[in-house]
C-alpha cells in the first residue's frame, strides 16, 4: 500500500481490514524540531515505512494533561513496524509540563493559538495569544505537519475519557472502540490544532483523544499505543 493513497482509502482499510504486512525497510530516527520558549528541546521520532499511511501522534500539548507522553514512549519502544509511517511528538509544551500548567511559559493555550478560526480572548486558562501562531511551539507543530502531511494526527488530552467526534467519524469511532472510550462531540472551538490541519490539508484527519485523569497505567498505555497500529490494520 503506497503513500499516495487517499484518506478515503484509509477509511476503506479501516473498515475492511484488507492491509497486509510489508517487508519494506523501516526507519528509526529522531529529529530536533526546535526549542520551547524556555529553551527545552522539542523532538519528533520517526519510525516505520515512509511509503505507508502516515500517522502523527502528539502526546502532550497542555502541560497539565500529559498522560499521553507514556503512550508516546510506548510507541517509541520495540522494533519499528512496517505497517505504517509513524511520527511521534511526545510533548509540544515541555515548559508547561515542567510547570504543570495548561499554557506554555508565556501563558498561552497552544490549542487556541493555531491560525484557523483564531479569535482574540482574555488572559486566563484559554488565552489564545496576541495573534495567530504567536507561539514558537505552535509554529514548530505547523511546520512539521505541513512538511510531513500526515494522513491522520492524534492529539492526546485529558481528563474527559472520550474520543472527540469532530471529523471523520469512521476513523474516530474505530479508535474509540479499540480503546474502550465513548465517541462524543465536544463542539466547535477556535484556533485548535485539529481544525487547522483539516483546513490546510484537505482530505486528512486529525482528532482529539481525551484520556482519563491522572497517570496512565502501563496496560492502558499499551492499549492506546496498540490501537494506533490497529487503526490502519485488520
Amino acid at each position: 500500500m503506497g503513500r499516495s493513497i487517499a484518506l478515503g482509502a484509509v477509511v476503506a482499510i479501516t473498515v475492511l481490514g484488507s492491509i497486509s504486512a510489508s517487508a519494506a525497510p523501516t526507519v528509526d530516527e529522531r529529529e530536533l524540531l526546535g526549542q520551547s520558549y524556555e529553551g527545552r528541546p522539542i523532538r519528533v521520532f520517526h519510525r516505520g515505512d515512509p511509503d505507508e499511511i502516515r500517522v502523527l501522534v502528539v502526546g502532550c500539548i497542555h502541560g497539565d494533561e500529559c498522560a499521553g507522553v507514556r503512550i508516546a514512549r510506548r510507541l517509541r519502544s520495540g522494533r519499528p513496524r512496517s505497517s505504517l509511517d509513524l511520527w511521534i511528538l511526545p510533548s509540544l509544551n515541555p515548559d508547561g509540563r515542567a510547570a504543570h500548567t495548561r499554557q506554555n511559559a508565556r501563558g498561552v493555550d497552544l490549542n487556541r493559538n493555531f491560525p484557523y478560526r483564531w479569535r482574540r480572548g482574555p488572559r486566563g486558562r484559554y488565552y489564545p495569544g496576541r495573534r495567530p501562531a504567536s507561539e514558537r511551539e505552535t509554529r514548530i507543530a505547523m511546520r512539521l505537519i505541513l512538511r510531513i502531511e500526515p494522513d491522520i494526527t492524534i492529539w492526546f488530552h485529558q481528563p474527559l475519557a472520550l474520543v472527540d467526534a469532530s471529523g471523520d467519524l469512521t476513523i474516530e469511532r474505530r479508535y474509540a472502540r479499540l480503546v474502550g472510550l465513548p465517541l462524543v462531540y465536544l463542539g466547535r472551538l477556535h484556533g485548535t490544532a485539529t481544525s487547522w490541519q483539516k483546513h490546510v490539508l484537505r482530505g486528512t484527519e486529525a482528532f482529539v483523544v481525551e484520556l482519563p485523569g491522572g497517570a496512565l497505567r502501563p496496560p492502558r498505555a499499551r492499549r492506546f499505543a496498540n490501537a494506533v497500529y490497529r487503526l490502519v490494520r485488520a
